[in-house]
């Protein structure tokens, strides 16, 4: 099991011991909080997982190289960006394929990208957006978001090469 997931139920659970010596409904009312949001994204968890590991399987590793590998540069991770607009789906759905995307060889840059530029830009979003901002403003804040996510994952991947030297 991961250290740090363990350090993380050790902390989940002295909160919890200290929130019930405290005020135990308080607790009691955390904890049926907590069952409650499992139940609401178990399902999606599964399905995701199972999801992945089917994408997984239809990466071809040379391909996810060539347009989103370390060779490819700043473009793969332009195109990494561009990719994480066309997301819609949930969290559970787009961090399982990001990281079959890394396993494919994409480049750690290129999957900043692609996670940044989907929580920042969406092309389903759009339309909602337009009532309240009008086309302009949406407009420009969709073309800088999408520069920021660029802009993220080439900085991503400078640091995390710079980060490796020292591993």
């Amino acid at each position: 099991m991961d250290r740090t997931l363990l350090w993380i139920a050790a902390a989940t659970g002295l909160g919890y011991a200290l929130a019930s010596a405290q005020e135990p409904s308080d607790a009691l009312e955390a904890a049926r909080s907590s069952v409650g949001m499992l139940a609401q994204s178990l399902p999606w968890i599964v399905v995701s997982m199972f999801l992945a590991g089917l994408v997984s399987q239809w990466l071809e590793p040379e391909l996810v190289a060539k347009w989103l590998g370390r060779e490819a540069g700043i473009a793969g991770i332009a195109f990494g960006a561009i990719l994480g607009v066309l997301g819609t789906g949930s969290r559970f759905a787009v961090y399982p394929l990001a990281v079959s995307l890394l396993a494919a060889d994409a480049s750690p840059g290129a999957v900043v990208a692609f996670t940044t530029s989907w929580q920042l830009t969406s092309l389903a979003r759009l339309p909602a957006e337009f009532p309240f901002f009008g086309i302009p403003f949406t407009l420009v804040r969709f073309v800088v978001s999408l520069l920021i996510s660029v802009a993220g994952g080439v900085l991503f991947e400078w640091l995390w090469n710079a980060w490796s030297h020292f591993r």
